[in-house]
């Protein structure tokens, strides 16, 4: 089989590779992937499962995903809505199905395996193998490799008569249940921790096991629309000036939460993590209720009313429900450098902080419209998952520069500012030059960058 591009994995940042390349080039593809359904870890999500960033910039640039509706009740009433897990799947499988296949252009081949050393397709029900003719390139979706509660390698021991389950199954396990005991401290906890409270389990039932606490993004200063303009555009301006003058990075996390940016649950307590979750202060507010928190480091062991951690152990209820929480968002991807291009290869990874899907829509349209392959490589710094306040500098610095030098590209600039998935472009796209206190705003930005991106070297140095 004789095709252009070989993608493999079928995720959200595949599917916004090849939406973009279809409508920019007239090449043809090939799509591997394990499970029997567009949509990569979405298939294997927890029900209650919500994204952490507004519908409007997530998915592919060709396809609104949502409404655009405005919450208007529960914790990010105010706020734009937050597509559900179920929306997502029905969105990808929707762009399958009428887009994609009907091009003539893409061949989709799911419960099928890439077997890199022989280059063929295996499939993964019947061992049949295909060999591939890969004109250009091959397209690794995987790298992000972020474990899912369903799926991943349980690193501690659970005694057979405790009820540990994945959040997957806390709907159908939680009734009935006297006490819950939450392993985590990512957004996957939280999420578990409210849907709790929405059910209202009392927070006195609720132990949480968190080893690190997180530094969290506040909502209000993602949100798209212009309405919003100064809560982003205005957060960013002062994220700019304290980057400017800080001396390290505590200083840096406490006054970027002075400035309602940044959240954390436990004001008492000094977070060691940030993996740039998002949260409203709604949802804050919720989540400060459970005082029963366990800081003892990873749990080891589980017993029936005993558990064991890296620096102790406690009691817990015998009849407990146990929801393993535990998987990891960042770890196999926070020290992955390997560049976005090289021969024959390229690499899905993010080139803007967090933005998945936005990263792999600017590779697309770089692999369309530039020929120099250098140009290419030194426009694509890869920005890995974050794990600690200081990769989240990194992170931001290199954010920076790439986007600086996309500007030198012809037509470039054009061509982000009106892709949908460029989270700031849509309250730009809205803005009335006359405005002088927004235009202000982006002032402060620009005098500020500068300075801020100098710091930034000094502190990561």
């Amino acid at each position: 089989m004789k095709t252009d591009y070989l993608i493999i994995g079928c995720g959200a940042s595949s599917l916004s590779f090849l939406d973009t390349m279809l409508v920019e080039t007239d090449a043809t593809f090939v799509i591997v992937d394990k499970r029997d359904a567009p949509g990569g870890h979405w298939n294997d999500a927890y029900p209650f499962v919500r994204l952490h960033q507004p519908s409007r910039y997530y998915g592919v640039a060709s396809r609104p995903l949502g409404r655009d509706r405005i919450n208007d009740g529960g914790p990010n009433a105010g706020l734009f809505e937050l597509a559900s897990g179920t929306e997502v799947l029905a969105y990808f499988h929707a762009l399958m199905e009428e887009v994609y296949l009907p091009s003539g252009r893409v061949t989709w081949l799911p419960m099928t395996e890439w077997r890199e050393d022989d280059g063929v397709v295996r499939n993964v029900m019947t061992g049949e193998k295909t060999r591939l003719d890969v004109q250009r390139a091959v397209v690794d979706g995987r790298r992000i490799g972020t474990e899912i509660p369903l799926t991943y390698n349980r690193r501690f021991q659970v005694d057979e008569y405790v009820a540990c389950i994945p959040p997957n199954d806390l709907p159908r396990h939680a009734a009935g249940r006297s006490a819950f005991v939450v392993i985590g401290a990512g957004k996957t906890a939280m999420d578990s921790v409210l849907w709790l409270l929405r059910h209202k389990i009392d927070p006195e039932n609720i132990t949480w096991v968190r080893p690190r606490d997180a530094w969290l993004v506040n909502r209000l200063r993602a949100q798209p629309g212009i309405e919003f303009f100064d809560d982003m555009f205005g957060g960013v301006a002062r994220q700019m000036e304290i980057l400017a003058e800080v001396e390290d990075f505590e200083q840096l996390a406490k006054a970027l939460e002075t400035e309602g940016i940044w959240l954390r649950i436990d004001k008492t307590y000094t977070p060691e993590m940030m993996h740039m979750a998002v949260a409203s202060e709604g949802e804050i507010e919720a989540l400060a209720r459970v005082k029963n928190v366990v800081r003892m480091g990873h749990v080891q062991q589980i017993e029936v009313g005993r558990m064991v951690l890296q620096e102790g152990e406690v009691a817990i209820p015998q009849d407990a429900l146990i929801i393993d929480c535990a998987a990891s968002a960042a770890a196999a991807n926070v020290t992955d450098r390997a560049p976005v291009f090289s021969a024959g290869r390229i690499n899905l990874q993010m080139i803007r902080m967090t933005q998945p899907t936005f990263s792999a829509a600017v590779i697309a349209h770089l692999e369309a419209a530039v020929q120099d392959e250098d140009v290419k490589q030194a426009v694509t710094q890869v920005t890995p998952m974050i794990d600690t306040v200081a990769d989240w500098v990194d992170r931001r610095l290199t954010t920076i520069l790439n986007e600086a030098q996309w500007k030198d590209i012809e037509g470039m600039s054009d061509w982000v500012g009106a892709c949908r998935l460029n989270a700031p472009a849509h309250a730009l796209s809205e803005l009335d030059p006359s405005d002088e206190d927004k235009v202000a705003i982006l002032n402060r930005i620009g005098a500020a960058t500068p300075k801020a991106c100098e710091n930034m070297r000094r502190l990561l140095a």
